[in-house]
């Protein structure tokens, strides 16, 4: 029984149940029984506990009963507890003009350019009861994420409205000024109904002083002690600046002569272990960083890069706080079709076929292998289907060995420079070249440069078809902008960064629509249906860059792209995806590509991204990037809390749901095929094992599916999830995947 309750301010005063059942009563809103709600919550708590205690008590009631009616109702509930810290209640919430300057006082947002006048417009546009209709799962992730909050105190600082208000202003402050104030309303509105899903990196910092907006690092080394020194620097810096690393070090392997012979290599695990050491020296929200190194399957040391996470690898040889990817190409996934030999030579004994291996010319790669193959160069002879094999096992063993299938990232690209690797989490394709020295990165011209990219997504079936435009292109004009706004940590990034101008917009919540639309990842309608979406998406983001490059101009490198020449995705992507399909194209490509070649090209060197949306998909509560859900209820947990996450319209679109786990691989590789078709960059293609179902793992699956994804022209493979099947309370628990604080994760 409790007869006495604590106040926030130390107060002990006597327990009146009809405050707590008035609060009950206003957060059902005559959509629940809140007196069950209520009686629940008083049973959870005790004689002398808080206030706070016994509101947070309710909450749990609600989430408790796993269902959308309830979450609203937790969140309506949260929303007090939010207004109550940061304003002293709903009641006191301050104007835009008093909360911008207290703000800005305490240097928590930063100081802009809005004149009085402007600050009344903005108040007239910002709508704080929009908030009280964000459900539990979206306020939780804001609250414990987002919102500006003093993690010593734990006092949530600012509520979802102003946090989107700010980034807008923040974002669009060097817009002309008379259009500035419709672009911020354009902006706040797409960001506070939830079509637009930012990344991380934005909703924490974009209205702070603090300019770390970087998603994704992508960056190779050459083999030399000063280059892959820089590399080291590069992903400590980067790290630090809250990106994650995708590395490539084009370097000689173990045994190599160095220096005429006078010293042995000692091969790539030493400079794995730094690299390991470099992105976990600093931490990114409460954990280190996180890092994917890229390999190639020529490599000498192959055997044990493949098993640098295995649990059963010798101490000496094991490396497993960073993530590997193998590089192939289509010749090497051939000889693993035909279960042919395959040479393994180190790049001190073949530089030519190591640059070669990544270039889209077959013949030229083919032609350079079978001159080493017959001549008597140091080198190893094994199947390729072991090489295959290994890494295939491994990643059904340990989720994280992931497959790049480099020379189509080469081919399908609307880049003329050389791509050598992907990024931390498989879909950025982007070019890199080696820096000579840790100064080069220091200069403004630089001969070295890093791939960095800036991502969001939108939250397709929650746009209109009329609206799909007009959101696109303030989604392109956003991270535009944040190309400007962002604080680089060295000058050689920033040139190449404005130079290039690439950008990885993605989409999100396909599951849900493809539930709300009655259709199936596997049926041919939910096929032709996906073509759409995505054609239909790459269209609008080449029409939006178009736009913004008649405003503000082309990217300055735009020459180094296929796009002064009319290149579009639909000129270079593997038609061998049409046999899956029958969906024609719908958009008129040819008068577009005619106001490209007029124009000389884009403002932007790339524009599609495909991400996994892990973070950032509880804040708009929808379902993760493209891939199928993997159970109706998920409890998404991370190092600092747990969110449960209902499939959207969970109540009346459960049986149209499909589940990751039912879905054959063959499909699910489709998906990303034709989905790849119309993405400049590559795609976080996840592949799952049901091991409920089939207690051992098939070998003869992993292989077709590998070839499968090359021969539909498939980037990359990601996660191999594998499952038992098991469940907690009718629904999953999912570790968020350490992705940077969730910078290349949204």
């Amino acid at each position: 029984m409790i007869n006495y309750v604590v106040k926030n301010n130390g107060t002990r005063e006597k327990f009146n149940p009809e405050k707590l059942n008035r609060w009950a009563e206003f957060a059902a809103h005559y959509e629940v029984d809140w007196s069950t709600i209520a009686l629940e919550a008083y049973r959870k708590c005790f004689d002398g506990c808080s206030t706070l205690e016994l509101h947070k008590a309710m909450i749990d009631a609600c989430v408790e009963k796993e269902d959308h009616k309830h979450l609203k109702m937790a969140g309506r509930l949260l929303i007090g507890t939010i207004y109550k810290e940061a304003f002293g209640g709903y009641r006191h919430i301050p104007s835009l003009s008093e909360f911008y300057k207290k703000m800005k006082e305490q240097f928590l947002w930063e100081e802009m350019d809005y004149s009085d006048d402007e600050l009344n417009q903005l108040e007239l546009i910002i709508n704080h009861d929009i908030d009280i209709n964000y459900n539990f799962t979206t306020l939780h992730q804001m609250k414990d994420k987002y919102l500006i909050t003093n993690r010593v105190s734990k006092q949530c600082l600012e509520s979802p409205q102003f946090m989107f208000m700010g980034m807008a202003m923040q974002n669009m402050q060097n817009q002309p000024k008379n259009r500035r104030i419709q672009d911020i309303k354009k902006l706040y509105n797409y960001l506070n109904q939830l079509k637009i899903n930012a990344p991380t990196p934005m909703l924490i910092n974009m209205r702070s002083p603090h300019k770390g907006y970087a998603s994704c690092c992508v960056y190779t080394t050459d083999d030399t002690v000063k280059s892959l020194a820089t590399g080291d620097h590069i992903a400590y810096m980067m790290t630090c600046s809250s990106a994650g690393i995708g590395a490539h070090l084009l370097t000689r392997s173990k045994g190599d002569p160095v220096k005429e012979g006078r010293i042995v290599h000692q091969g790539k695990l030493p400079y794995y272990r730094v690299l390991q050491s470099a992105v976990h020296a600093n931490m990114q929200a409460g954990r280190g960083g996180s890092a994917t190194v890229y390999f190639n399957a020529l490599d000498p040391e192959i055997f044990d890069l493949l098993a640098l996470k295995n649990p059963t690898t010798v101490t000496q040889k094991r490396i497993r706080d960073i993530d590997y990817a193998l590089l192939v190409n289509r010749f090497f996934v051939e000889k693993v079709a035909k279960d042919e030999d395959w040479i393994l030579i180190s790049l001190h004994e073949a530089p030519d076929l190591f640059e070669a291996f990544y270039s889209s010319d077959y013949d030229h790669f083919k032609n350079l292998y079978q001159k080493y193959e017959q001549s008597d160069c140091k080198k190893q002879i094994v199947k390729a289907r072991d090489i295959a094999l290994k890494a295939l096992t491994e990643s059904a063993e340990t989720g994280r060995m992931y497959i790049t299938y480099i020379d189509e990232m080469n081919r399908h690209t609307p880049f003329k420079d050389t791509i050598y690797s992907s990024n931390l989490c498989l879909e950025i394709a982007l070019p890199t070249k080696p820096f000579t020295d840790i100064t080069d990165l220091y200069s403004e011209d630089p001969v070295g440069e890093i791939g960095l990219c800036s991502l969001a997504s939108l939250v397709v079936g929650r746009i209109e078809e009329h609206e799909y435009e007009d959101i696109a292109y303030y989604t392109v004009l956003m991270i535009d902008n944040v190309i400007e706004l962002m604080k680089y940590p060295f000058p050689a990034l920033e040139t190449t960064a404005k130079a290039r101008r690439s950008i990885g917009v993605g989409i999100t919540n396909l599951a849900h629509e493809l539930a709300k639309q009655k259709l199936n990842f596997n049926s041919l309608e939910g096929k032709n249906y996906i073509h759409f979406i995505a054609e239909r998406h790459s269209f609008w983001l080449h029409q939006a860059s178009l736009t913004l490059a008649k405003e503000k101009g082309n990217a300055p490198w735009i020459n180094r792209t296929k796009y002064p020449e009319g290149w579009l995705p639909i000129d270079t992507y593997c038609q061998e995806v049409d046999k899956v399909h029958t969906q024609t194209l719908r958009f008129d490509w040819e008068s577009l590509r005619q106001e490209i070649i007029k124009q000389g090209g884009l403002r932007h060197s790339v524009l599609e991204a495909m991400m996994p949306v892990e973070s950032s998909s509880q804040l708009t509560n929808t379902t993760n990037g493209i891939y199928p859900v993997r159970n109706l209820k998920v409890m998404k947990t991370s190092s600092t809390n747990k969110n449960l996450l209902l499939a959207p319209d969970l109540d009346e679109l459960a049986p149209y749901y499909d589940i990751a786990w039912h879905l054959d691989s063959k499909d699910l590789i489709e998906l990303y095929a034709i989905i790849q078709k119309f993405t400049g960059q590559a795609i976080s293609a996840d592949l799952y094992l049901n091991l409920k179902d089939h207690q051992s793992i098939s070998s003869r699956q992993l292989l077709m599916d590998f070839i499968y994804m090359m021969r539909l022209g498939c980037k990359t493979r990601y996660y191999l999830n594998s499952a038992s099947g098991i469940t907690h309370k009718g629904y999953e628990t999912v570790e968020e995947r350490n992705c940077a604080s969730g910078a290349c994760t949204l």
